[in-house]
């Protein structure tokens, strides 16, 4: 049986061929999760394009929408979304510019800031996410149960390899 190939088997083998003395076998994994993941907000932001949102956009409302009163402080959205403070600051302000988000003081801490959906905003992420689910399922629909869910357990056991034990 032939096996089909893709980019990452070409890249393997130019490293092969340029550098015998090194493994490149890594590639095999880490390059395709790279490509994947590229390769998946392409395809997300095609989606969203028509309801005026980038992945960026989305990424931030779709955490605001699931979260308690559709609110955050920045900096637990720093963390839910994996962004440093400068770059969440950045885009909340997108956000806040487009009226689909406020910020506000936190009636549990004055001192602190909580970044909130407006009605605008939850109505955008109500049409949006079953839109990025829908695409996500179809997405995934190239492999059978068996393959997602082995692909599932392989890539969760080297995310916590990656990211060690959580902080307690």
């Amino acid at each position: 049986m032939e096996r089909e190939s893709d980019a990452v088997d070409a890249l393997v083998e130019a490293w092969r061929t340029a550098r015998p003395e090194l493994d490149p076998r890594h590639l095999h994994v880490l390059g395709r999760v790279s490509r994947i993941e590229a390769a998946f907000r392409r395809r997300v932001d095609a989606l969203l394009a028509p309801l005026g949102l980038s992945w960026d956009m989305f990424d931030l409302m779709a955490t605001l929408w699931r979260a308690p009163g559709h609110a955050m402080r920045p900096g637990e959205l720093s963390r839910w979304c994996l962004l440093s403070s400068g770059a969440m600051t950045k885009r909340i302000d997108r956000l806040v510019a487009a009226g689909l988000a406020r910020r506000e003081a936190d009636p549990s801490d004055r001192r602190a800031q909580l970044v909130r959906l407006t009605e605008a905003g939850v109505a955008l992420a109500e049409r949006a996410v079953p839109l990025h689910f829908r695409g996500a399922r179809e997405t995934l629909g190239s492999l059978s149960e068996r393959e997602e869910k082995a692909f599932t357990a392989s890539a969760r056991k080297l995310l916590r390899f990656l990211e060690g034990p959580e902080d307690e």
